[in-house]
């Protein structure tokens, strides 16, 4: 199948081995940690405080057992132990305490259609390092975290841990999926890794979708509400200009990732009027779905600051008060 998602045009300046923007290196992925700090920077300030007096930008991170006492008047009545109560004849309750760890789960997707662009880099270079960012800041503040690799050959998990070692790992995996060559339209679907993730996700976690969710349909919205059920999302909508709006009047040629390519005639108004209407039908889609289930959605350009962006996206929600208090 022919998709404008396929144009070859060039992305901007190269280096020695001409792959600047089209591929992404373990090296770059640990770079990403020294912007780390800057995505979660209320992080640290929030750790230093009792549970239950900080805010975050996402929900609680649930609740562990902690003991049983009598019961006092005004306790919550679905708390109580009714083990105790009925061995100790006297009414019980029991008592929580919040969880210190919040486990960070990611998926990203790094299938075909993810390898275009036309700014500054592919857009699955772009997910790769907003996945690594990711990765450190939620290392930085002392939280595991967990990812899933989405590509056209094979699926990568990552299960949620602390080590630096098994982190590094992973990003090789990524590495090594950015530079493995694009062939036939991936079999796999974005609902199909949805679903694993769910199986292995920690309840009470925050889990992130980077994709540009070119295959966004009736299941992903169900495998997404099961994740929001006990989980705080965050869809990372990755796109380039050239989707969002049709490129000037003139005819391209498009290729559909392999040898098979066609002309495409961009002054033809029609066809640019349905070419922005399918791509805004998508993303705005994604967008209502995270607007009705309280998720977060934020949009990044292949050419966008996407540090500043993903902080800016993740702590104006938590302003406008979607995020409850810790």
């Amino acid at each position: 199948m022919f998709g404008f998602s396929k144009i070859i045009l060039p992305i901007g300046s190269k280096n020695k081995t001409g792959t600047e923007g089209i591929r992404v290196s373990l090296h770059d992925l640990l770079a990403e940690q020294k912007n780390a700090p800057e995505v979660f920077a209320s992080s640290r300030k929030m750790r230093s405080t009792a549970a239950g007096n900080a805010h975050s930008p996402f929900k609680g991170r649930g609740m562990e057992f902690d003991e049983v006492r009598e019961y006092h008047a005004g306790d919550d009545l679905r708390s109580l132990d009714w083990k105790v109560t009925a061995r100790l004849g006297e009414p019980f309750t029991k008592l929580f305490h919040e969880e210190r760890e919040r486990p960070f789960f990611i998926l990203l997707d790094m299938r075909s259609q993810m390898r275009f662009g036309t700014k500054k880099a592919f857009k699955s270079v772009i997910a790769a390092k907003v996945t690594s960012l990711i990765m450190w800041a939620a290392k930085n503040s002392g939280d595991k975290v967990g990812g899933l690799l989405l590509s056209d050959n094979r699926d990568v998990l990552m299960k949620p841990a602390k080590q630096r070692k098994n982190m590094i790992s992973f990003l090789q995996s990524v590495a090594d999926a950015s530079a493995s060559p694009s062939g036939v339209e991936s079999k796999n679907t974005l609902s199909g890794a949805l679903s694993e993730l769910k199986r292995v996700a920690h309840l009470g976690g925050v889990v992130f979708v980077i994709s540009d969710f070119h295959d966004f349909n009736a299941e992903t919205q169900k495998q997404l509400s099961l994740l929001t059920s006990h989980n705080d999302l965050v869809c990372v909508f990755i796109e380039d200009r050239l989707e969002e709006n049709p490129p000037p009047a003139g005819i391209y040629r498009i290729n559909d990732g392999g040898s098979s390519s066609m002309n495409i005639n961009a002054a033809d108004k029609k066809w640019a009027e349905n070419y922005k209407k399918i791509f805004a039908k998508r993303r705005d889609a994604v967008k209502s779905f995270c607007n009705k289930t309280g998720s977060f959605f934020i949009v990044i350009h292949t050419d966008d600051d996407y540090v500043s962006l993903l902080r800016e996206g993740i702590h104006k929600k938590r302003r406008k008060g979607y995020a409850t208090a810790l």
